[in-house]
């Protein structure tokens, strides 16, 4: 009988047992449980506990997050989809969005901490840790040099500015300056939505275009030739007789 710690199913009464993860009540027969440890259902449970920082623990359902344990008739989806767990996934993710921030050990309950990739040191993990290590101006000026790459902007030899080569601008070279045109500049902003928008599932990258400031093409894997990475070349190939070939 699959009972005990790693399958949440505890006594009940005489009659039936309890499966503490699905909330649900089981005939106390062997192959009762067996068809519900094994059923798709509690497997999903389980993965939803290792991925959102719930433990079981003494016949207990506790999740780090919230700081609760669950009430003897909650069931491991019911806490995911309450009030109280839903905010806290809303304001780490507010809080981590962009900013390069794991947060997959403290969800499996492996850690107490979070990993910031760009500072690489570990911060424990509440909110307001959090909310204090992104707004920290190390942090920021990390994230700025980690976004360079991948935004087409480069130094030049005044050293005081920065050029976009997505937008043929020069910009000041201060993290703020840099996170705004980023986030914020309308040209730059609709540059990434239009080519994204095109070479999506098309097997085409222009990671080469955005890291090297001379490089002008971009490079589809599935025909094997460069493109000039603009939205009208790029929409000119995925909707050649060439390339749609390659994908039929």
């Amino acid at each position: 009988m699959k009972t005990g710690l790693l399958y949440g199913i505890v006594a009940n009464s005489k009659t039936r047992v309890r499966c503490v993860f699905c909330g649900v009540y089981i005939p106390k027969a062997n192959k009762c449980i067996e068809e519900h440890t094994n059923g798709m259902k509690h497997k999903e449970n389980i993965d939803l506990m290792s991925e959102n920082g719930l433990t079981y623990y003494n016949d207990e359902l506790y999740c780090k997050p919230c700081d609760v344990y669950l009430t003897g008739e909650d069931s491991v989806a019911a806490h995911l989809e309450g009030e109280q767990h839903a905010n806290w996934v809303a304001a780490m993710d507010d809080l981590i969005e962009g900013e390069f921030i794991n947060i997959d050990a403290y969800l499996s309950t492996e850690s107490e901490e979070v990993f910031c990739e760009v500072c690489n040191m570990k911060v424990n993990c509440t909110l307001q840790n959090i909310e204090e290590h992104v707004n920290d101006i190390l942090h920021r000026s990390n994230v700025a040099e980690k976004l360079k790459p991948l935004n087409g902007i480069f130094p030049v030899e005044n050293d005081d500015e920065l050029w976009c080569k997505v937008c043929d601008e020069y910009i000041e070279n201060t993290a703020r300056s840099l996170l705004e045109h980023i986030d914020d500049d309308k040209q730059h902003v609709e540059w990434f939505m239009d080519i994204e928008d095109l070479i999506e599932d098309q097997e085409i990258s222009i990671q080469d275009y955005l890291k090297n400031e001379h490089e002008k093409k971009a490079f589809c894997n599935k025909c094997q030739v460069e493109i000039p990475c603009n939205a009208r070349s790029l929409e000119e190939h995925v909707h050649s007789e060439a390339h749609l070939n390659q994908f039929s």
